[in-house]
């Protein structure tokens, strides 16, 4: 059921299967500060090799509990980030989503308009009945995309994440199928 070559198309994006010629964006990408200070599990790459084990992990699809896609700018023509579904549990129909931008695309909506393509796939076609994302609760943007898609506060994990020598407390949000309504909120 499962289309790992499906696109899936907005009025300003396309979200498309990473390809072998995106890895030197992904290297350039996640080797940003700005862009992987808030994700859970990634430093700032420092080797084009890093790039190319992220990409050979994403396509490696067979019996995974993750679906990724890179975010392409139609205006400009460039890959600008990427979302996608992780811990996905078909027996529970739930998954966690994850999503990354490049900083100069920031502020502009752009994230609000990918995830509700993405959240649409996984309600209707991955039959998704919950959606959690993790939140570092210094990342104000992030928490005003999840709420602007209609994602509830749940609660904090407290001291959830170790990076640095230092711990780190997440807000936990999710979105039920019978609450989504497929529009954003207005801010």
């Amino acid at each position: 059921m499962d289309d790992l070559a499906l696109s899936l198309e907005t009025p300003r994006l396309i979200l498309r299967p990473l390809r072998l010629d995106d890895v030197d964006f992904i290297f350039k990408h996640f080797s940003d500060p700005l862009v992987t200070r808030h994700l859970l599990d990634e430093e700032p790459m420092v080797k084009r090799e890093e790039a190319v084990e992220l990409f050979e992990f994403f396509q490696d699809m067979a019996g995974k509990t993750y679906k990724r896609w890179g975010i392409l700018h139609k205006e400009d023509g460039v890959l600008i980030g990427t979302c996608g579904f992780h811990k996905w549990d078909q027996r529970r129909f739930h998954a966690e989503v994850g999503y990354d931008l490049s900083a100069q695309y920031w502020g502009r909506g752009l994230m609000v308009e990918a995830l509700q393509a993405m959240l649409k796939y996984g309600f209707e076609r991955m039959q998704l009945n919950r959606v959690e994302a993790l939140v570092y609760v210094e990342n104000p943007q992030s928490v005003h995309v999840l709420e602007k898609l209609g994602f509830q506060r749940e609660g904090v994990l407290r001291e959830y994440f170790y990076r640095n020598g230092q711990f780190f407390d997440h807000f936990i949000y999710s979105l039920l199928k019978r609450e989504w309504t497929g529009n954003p909120r207005r801010a």
